[in-house]
């Protein structure tokens, strides 16, 4: 068997605004990138049409580097680097969220809706929906899905919405100027304004990716909240978030017939966008390696 490479973190460079950010996946890293592409002044939703591969949402492209305008550290010269990580004169900044909303988030996200992720194929067969007649109980499925990742978290394969928040710092090893706690009302609305005073610039935090509507304590049970503390014990413990209390009977949450085919209706055009995005980047790739091709016969430029 093929040994798997060994996980690394990645940092986010605004150069412009001197500002490194420390991505973790479902704590606002949407919201996070827009704001420091704004700061930046580098945000160029204009160019979204030219991208090579398709975009679900206009939000979801401000992931892409070409939208936001970012750098990733780790390609920039050691000596930059260097400064980055130790000047005075830049932010080096990092968010983190209560784990069982940024679970609740990630299971909706990565595995209700089967966004594209880096699950192995075993997990679909092993969250499978659970079904109240025609209707998927939503309640049911999530707190089946807890268990299969407390029992079996290899079938979420190297996915980082399913590791805790420590893990990404300790990949990533940076002595941060800025922790934003989403726990804390306001404290990101907060760090918005000041960075706003830092650029000269006047900016609000955009709530994106919407989902349902539910939240964690809507179909959480004590069961299991308590195999949530379990598997991200180290993020409890590293950033002491409250171990909240939940009911022992387990909340009925069932989608409607509508949302149930809305919900199956978005994990085909997950599956078709894919499919898509995996065309534009052969069809990427292929240009580029003909285009190297020629420089090295000598026939372009």
């Amino acid at each position: 068997m093929a040994r798997t490479p060994p996980q690394k973190g990645h940092v986010l460079a605004a150069r412009n605004a001197r500002v490194l950010y420390v991505p973790s996946t479902k704590v606002a890293s949407s919201t996070m990138r827009l704001l420091l592409a704004e700061a930046n002044g580098t945000f160029r939703p204009d160019l979204i049409p030219h991208l090579d591969g398709p975009t679900v949402s206009v939000e979801q492209s401000v992931h892409n580097m070409k939208i936001n305008g970012l750098v990733h550290m780790e390609l920039l010269s050691t000596t930059e680097q260097s400064e980055m990580k130790t000047s005075d004169a830049w932010w080096r900044v990092a968010a983190v969220r209560n784990p069982y909303a940024r679970l609740y988030s990630a299971w909706e996200n990565r595995i209700l809706f089967r966004a594209p992720g880096q699950v192995l194929p075993e997990a679909w067969s092993a969250c499978t929906d659970v079904m109240d007649g025609d209707r998927i109980d939503l309640g049911e499925t999530f707190r089946a899905f807890v268990r299969v990742l407390a029992e079996r978290p290899e079938v979420f394969g190297r996915d980082s919405h399913f590791k805790s928040q420590a893990m990404h710092f300790d990949l990533t090893p940076i002595e941060l100027t800025h922790l934003i706690r989403l726990d804390r009302e306001g404290d990101l609305v907060r760090f918005s304004e000041d960075l706003g005073r830092r650029v000269g610039k006047s900016l609000a935090p955009k709530r994106l990716n919407e989902g349902l509507g539910l939240t964690y304590r809507d179909v959480t049970d004590s069961a299991t909240a308590g195999l949530i503390r379990q598997i991200f014990a180290d993020d409890f413990a590293r950033f002491d978030f409250t171990e909240e209390s939940f009911s022992v009977a387990a909340p009925a949450v069932v989608a409607s017939e509508r949302e149930t085919q809305a919900i199956r209706y978005a994990r085909l055009l997950t599956i078709r966008l894919e499919q898509l995005s995996r065309l534009a980047r052969y069809r990427t790739t292929s240009r580029h390696l003909a285009s190297q091709t020629l420089r090295n016969l000598g026939l372009r430029r």
